[in-house]
This record gives C-alpha cells, structure tokens and sequence, in this order.
C-alpha cells in the first residue's frame, strides 16, 4: 500500500459546495461489462430491454446523453475511471497491461477526507499479458479496505457475504451461483458493515461483470424473456434485468440506512458491446461500432448520475461527459483539493513522483446542476492500440494508423460512416484536430501517434461501413470464386476448399457478391479433423452492418468423410453478404460445395473442384 498524508488543505470550500459543516456523501460507482447503449430502458432504444430500477435512477438524476469511456476495452476504461486519468500516461494501452502499484487511485485519494472504500466484483487491474493475476496489484494493494473481488465464480475477500471478516485475507471464496446475484451481494454486504459507524462516509465500486461472456441463462429472468428472440440475445437481457434487481435491492438498502440523500450514485458501461462471432447478446444501436473501435458504439456506453437533493431529478442532459469525470467530481464533493489533485506532504512535494497524477476529468456537480451553462468539455481524447480519436463536439477525428484519418459530424448516430467522411469538405478542421491529438499522444507513454493499423481493426472498420473494404492478409491463392478468407488463407486442394485459420484471430470466409430473396436456405458439404460450435451471419441490402440478430449457429462436424449441413436463414429482405465463422480451435477445415437457395428458388452455389 503506498503511504499518502494527510492532503493539507487552505479550505473546504470548493467550487460551490462547502462540506464543511455537513458529512461527506457516499459515493457509489456501479460499473457494468460490454454493456451496449441500447441496453437501458430509458433510452427507448429497444422494447424489449426492462430495467425499472435503473430506470427510477435516471428519474432520480439525469441520463448523459453523451456519455463515454477512455477506451473501448475492459482494462483501460477500468484503469481510467479508478483514477481519474487517461490511463495512456501511465501505460495502461490495453487488455494485457495491469495498472501499476505507484498510481494513485481514487479510494486511495479519498482516504485524506476519511472513506472507507469497498469492491465487489470484476477488478481487472492484475491482468498480465499472459493472463496471470499479479496478487501485488489487487484492489487492497490500491487503496479498497475491503473486497469481494473476481469475475464469476471464483472470489478473493476480505469479508464473507454475511459479513464475517477473514482471518486469512484475502481469502479465496467459490460460488457456483449467478455472478451478478453474488455480486450485489458482496455490494449489500458492505453497506450492512457501514452501520457500526454510520458517521464515516464510504466510496463503494460494484463492477458487475456482465452482460460480459460467458453468458448465463439466470433465472427468474431469463424465462421472461422473449422465447423467439436470439438465445444469446435473452441471456444478455436477463444478466441486465439481474443487474438490474441488484440495483433495487442496493438502493432499498441505502433508504434503510437513511443515506439516499447523501449517496452520490454513477451508473455507467465500461465499453460497447462485442457483436459478430464474441457477441455477449447487448446491442449498441443507434450507434455505430463495437468493442475494439473508437467509433460510438465502442466507447459511448449508458451513463447516469444522481444524487437526490443536489442533482436535479428528471435530466436528459446532452453534452459530452466522461468517465474520467467520477473522481474528479467524488474528489470535490469529498471537500478535498481538486486543483492539485496529485497527494502532497506538508512542503507540497508531489507524493507519486514517479507517476504524473494531475486528473483529466471536471466535477460534474456544476454542469449538472445547471449552475455552468457550458460543456464540461472542449476536447476529449483516445488512444487505444492503432487507433486514436479526438472529440470538440461536434467534430471527432478518428485517426486509423497507416490507413488515414477520418472525420465525422456526430451530432446523429449515422454521422459516422464512409459516405459521411467530411475530411476532404472540411481541411482546416481536420488538420487542426489531428495537430491537437498529436500534440496529446506525445505526452502519453509511450509517445506517439498509434501504429499501422491491426488487420482485425482494419476488418472492424469495414465492416461497419466505415472504410472501404480492404483485404486482410489476402491468401496467396487470392479470392476463390468470389469466396475471400479474413483472419487466415484459402486454398484448393484434392477437390475441395481448405481454409486455415490465422494464428491470432478467428478467421472466417465471406462472400459480398450475393443477391438473394429471403429468406435463403444454405446447404454445405463440409468436414474437419477438429469441428465445433460454427455460425453463419449475413447483412441484406437493407442493412447497414451485420447486425446481431442475423446470425445462425450449426455444428461443423468433425469427421473424415463428407458431411451435409443444411439450414434456414431467416434473412428479411434480399441478401447481399455472408459470412461462415468455424469453431474456434478447429483444424483441417474442408468445403466441398456451398449452396444457397432464395424464396423464389434462385440459387448461387459453388463446387470448389477448381480455383475457377
């Protein structure tokens, strides 16, 4: 644990709260996983999402419209918001990269004004490149008191769920149950220990690692889904209707123990939801993208705030806010020094020398409360692998290491795609953004705007309209009857197709030469040495990207000998491109044919007897 003095402070009056004479309010962050900005009622994105509670919370408080992440990947976006910072100065890049033990955090912060802070859930800040957990970095090495801490069923505590503490901490716990009902359990738990000392205010973070995969299918929830919906799509709505009962049950709790009125409460999704073959079931619409891009649907997630008595109930609120934005604001409301931010000795040396900790984040309270009329921000930034984006509202320039730059209007959800590219209508604009984010990335560590672009962001990108289409490592035998390998090669060889996936993505075949009245049945005859669980996805003419619900899964099936797959493809409308993913892990992939039938009977099909 790094030892942080006391902050010396010439006042409690900051901005235009004093918390001089009153108890510091609670602050509870509640962090979701992969969750998609259609995914909460409010928004009236989808029908078929029910989240009442969480629903009451933006009655309570106000919904940012506009409400982003750091990154569009779980460990970044989490290194993000528990510090306050962009995690690109203190090398946090991506998934693989654990925050190291000399950042200061916010619990760690917040000791100076006396919290107590808890942790109930994903953590995600240990994770080495090889996937190992670093027991140096768990949260009670970075400033939480006490922890309930792991992804699903396999826990590190201080404390057991009926609050007796542990002798042994951390001590390791198993539970086979729904992860998000032990979840908010290890949350209640922690609020039911604050009555011994009611007077001491808390900061509690409850990251809930759903709707994440693996996917559940808990009950009572999953039964109340739609029976004809996507079973991927019914599993992730349950996790978000679990998600959300927990939410009612914490906020029952803090009623009982009369802190709802000092409670400061953010609700917000760690990034966008994973769509095609990794799709947890959470949708992103309206917006474009997905997990691993800094388009809006990757890092524009669901964002609330409230605190009842200070933010006024009822707001839609529409400028761009951010998550670095929750310890900047706990910070002030706590009545600490937000101007230097950084922990100080008495001589006003910076404690965390070796680490830069000015925040990045405004305390929202002002903007919020509609006491400053004005954005809370001028420019946000991105930096995340081989891309990097920058944001002045209602510009954002996305710059695509090796491939260019683009440059949207954001002001609708559609503004980002190829045909809307302003950066040849709009020079100026564009080269003064791209100077300002060039300016950021030579401060960030490492320096420097981001490599050529990854050939799985090149296929991200392309596929939801964004760029052209561009090949990813073609095969050396190229495009085989209009049939093209992504993430690994094709080959013709003893009458057959043979597909060989690449080492570091799952690779699919595609084909966007079709045209065909739904819906279409496809007939294969394939085999393997090592099968699996397979899909089959598609877009239509009316589609502007692959959306979620049009996916198939079959088995490919393992064995020496030809085997005929047949199946229906529920496509509304006329298809236009389709892709066949295998197993992962599979191996000697073959296709002998490939058949599709459309309503009308007219069919594309294919023997791959020859590179014809």
């Amino acid at each position: 644990m790094k030892a942080l003095p006391v902050i010396l402070l010439s006042s409690l009056v900051i901005g235009y709260w004093s918390f001089a004479v009153e108890r510091c309010p609670n602050v509870l962050l509640i962090y979701t996983d992969d969750h998609g900005w259609a995914d909460f009622g409010a928004q009236g994105a989808d029908k078929d999402v029910r989240t009442p509670n969480l629903d009451q919370l933006a009655r309570d408080g106000v919904i940012c419209r506009r409400g982003y992440v750091t990154a569009p990947q779980c460990t970044p976006s989490r290194a993000g918001v528990m510090t306050g910072m962009y995690q690109n100065r203190f090398g946090v890049e991506h998934n693989g990269l654990p925050m190291r033990s000399e950042v200061v955090t916010l619990p760690e912060r917040l000791k100076a004004a006396g919290y107590i802070s808890g942790i109930s859930g994903k953590w995600h800040l240990d994770v080495t490149e090889r996937r190992r957990l670093d027991p140096e970095l768990l949260p009670h090495k970075q400033g939480f008191d006490e922890y309930f801490t792991g992804p699903m069923h396999d826990y590190v505590a201080s404390h057991a769920l009926d609050g007796t503490p542990f002798p042994d901490a951390p001590h390791k716990v198993h539970d086979e149950r729904c992860r998000v009902v032990i979840q908010t359990e290890g949350a209640l738990s922690f609020l039911k220990r604050r009555a011994a000392k009611p007077e001491q205010p808390w900061f509690l973070y409850l990251a809930y690692m759903a709707p994440h995969v693996p996917l559940e299918s808990p009950e009572p929830w999953f039964s109340k889904t739609r029976a004809d919906l996507p079973k991927e799509r019914r599993q992730a709505l349950a996790l978000i209707a679990a998600i959300d009962d927990g939410i009612g049950r914490i906020r029952a709790k803090l009623k009982e123990m009369g802190q709802e009125q000092n409670t400061l409460i953010f609700f917000i999704g760690d990034n966008g939801a994973p769509l095609g073959e990794m799709w947890d079931g959470s949708i992103n619409l309206p917006m474009r993208g997905e997990k691993g891009m800094l388009s809006e649907g990757g890092i524009r997630t669901p964002f609330v705030a409230a605190w009842p008595g200070k933010i006024p109930a009822g707001q839609i609120y529409d400028k761009p806010v951010i998550s670095l934005d929750v310890a900047a604001t706990a910070l002030v409301v706590a009545g600490l020094d937000s101007t230097h931010h950084a922990p100080r000795d008495a001589s006003g040396a910076d404690l965390t020398r070796s680490v830069r900790s000015t925040l990045d984040g405004v305390n929202l309270i002002p903007f919020l409360s509609g006491e400053n009329k004005s954005a809370p921000h001028q420019t946000l930034y991105w930096r995340w692998m081989s891309q990097a984006a920058i944001q002045e509202f209602p510009y954002k320039l996305i710059a695509l290491g090796g491939q260019g730059n683009l440059l949207f209007d954001i002001t609708t959800p559609e503004g980002e795609s190829m045909a809307r590219n302003l950066i040849k209508q709009q020079p100026e604009i564009a080269a003064r953004l791209e100077a300002k984010l060039k300016a950021w990335t030579a401060t960030l560590e490492p320096p420097g705007m981001p490599p050529p672009l990854a050939d799985r962001h090149v296929m991200l990108f392309s596929e939801h309209g964004m760029i052209p289409a561009l090949p990813v490592k073609p095969a050396p035998d190229g495009t085989i009857q209009g049939w093209l390998c992504r993430g690994g090669t094709l080959a013709i060889k003893d009458g057959a197709l043979v597909i060989t996936p690449g080492a570091d993505i799952r690779g699919f075949i595609t084909n966007s030469h079709l045209d065909l009245a739904g819906p279409v049945t496809a007939t294969l005859r394939v085999r393997a040495k090592q099968g699996g669980k397979s899909r089959l996805t598609w877009r239509t003419k009316q589609d502007p990207d692959f959306l979620p619900a049009n996916s198939v899964p079959f088995n490919w099936p393992a064995s020496s000998e030809w085997k005929e797959v047949k199946m229906e493809i529920p496509v509304k409308g006329r298809l236009i491109h389709l892709r066949i993913t295998p197993a992962s892990r599979s191996s000697g992939l073959e296709v002998q044919s490939i058949e599709l039938r459309g309503n009308d009977d007219k069919t594309q099909s294919w023997r791959f007897d020859s590179a014809k």
